[in-house]
């Protein structure tokens, strides 16, 4: 008798257990849900010399209208001919991308692209070394707006 009393006793607290256990955990999900609900607000006092910098340093890069930026040269050459013939190629495989030239003297370059980071042309890279092994990144100054289109 004694020991049927001690295993319903044992059953008892066993039940008792799980019971608080489960209410602890129930407690613990809904003290986080209210903290979750709860909207923080923040509040920046920024000095007036910083604001005053900022304010400067926009009006300056909106008066900017030339960036330095990333192009792909294709090819480099100190003969027209290769250049021009660089040139026809480049558009049959890839008509739909624009190109430019310059003269250097004595280098003529083809360059491609518009990109603000060179991370940015990569891809595009590694495309064209396929059929311009040559072809590599170059800084170049040009418009934000080239940026914008590429």
């Amino acid at each position: 008798m004694k020991a049927i009393e001690g295993q319903s006793l044992r059953a008892e607290q066993i039940t008792y257990n799980y019971t608080m256990m489960i209410l602890r955990i129930l407690f613990i999900i809904s003290l986080l849900l209210t903290a979750a609900s709860l909207q923080a607000q923040v509040t920046i006092i920024e000095e007036p010399e910083i604001t005053q910098i900022m304010e400067t340093y926009k009006r300056t890069n909106m008066q900017t209208s030339v960036v330095r930026a990333w192009r792909i040269q294709i090819l480099t050459t100190n003969d027209r001919r290769k250049m021009e013939n660089g040139i026809k190629k480049f558009e049959q495989l890839y008509p739909a991308i624009e190109y430019k030239w310059e003269h250097n003297p004595p280098y003529y370059q083809v360059r491609i692209g518009a990109y603000e980071l060179r991370e940015d042309l990569e891809a595009m890279l590694l495309q064209l070394k396929r059929d311009f092994p040559s072809a590599l990144p170059v800084q170049d100054e040009m418009k934000k707006t080239e940026l914008l289109k590429s």
